[in-house]
């Protein structure tokens, strides 16, 4: 029966075949757990930078699109995600001026991103929304807008 050495606070010690698997396995599994972490924190930062071009030919009211929507008035274009505060599932279009979420039944005031039915409780994230005058497009980016700075109308 052969017998692996480990360095153990500077002491050599006999280890079982068995517990140096384990410790492999162990250091393998964190490995490929960290280079994930990594890789979608890559993602994530890509998304976020990515950036969304609409002319100003947008509809009054609300447009949709998969990851965020556009709610349009006389004064203002603001952008908000399409994932739900409570669980983080999709938000569809429901009513009126109202969106809601497929998963739990969360109704949204599309204007301002108000939960108005739980059991969501907090508002939709709004993300950057802008107009670029020199090309005549709205830009929006999916990065979140610092609550501070949010003004409901």
């Amino acid at each position: 029966m052969t017998r692996r050495m480990v360095f153990i606070m500077g002491q050599q010690k006999k280890i079982s075949r068995n517990l140096f698997l384990r410790m492999l396995t162990g250091l393998i599994i964190g490995l490929i757990a960290w280079i994930g972490y990594k890789l979608s924190n890559y993602q994530l930062e890509r998304e976020n930078n990515l950036e969304f071009r609409h002319g100003q030919d947008i509809p009054m009211g609300i447009s949709y699109f998969e990851k965020y929507y556009l709610y349009r008035t006389d004064h203002s274009v603001r952008a908000f995600l399409t994932k739900c505060t409570h669980a983080g599932c999709q938000i569809g279009i429901g009513s009126g001026t109202m969106l809601q979420c497929n998963c739990h039944g969360s109704q949204f005031e599309a204007q301002t991103g108000k939960p108005l039915k739980g059991p969501a409780l907090k508002p939709l994230q709004e993300i950057e929304c802008r107009l670029d005058n020199s090309k005549g497009q709205y830009v929006v980016r999916l990065h979140p807008i610092n609550p501070e700075r949010v003004k409901y109308e």
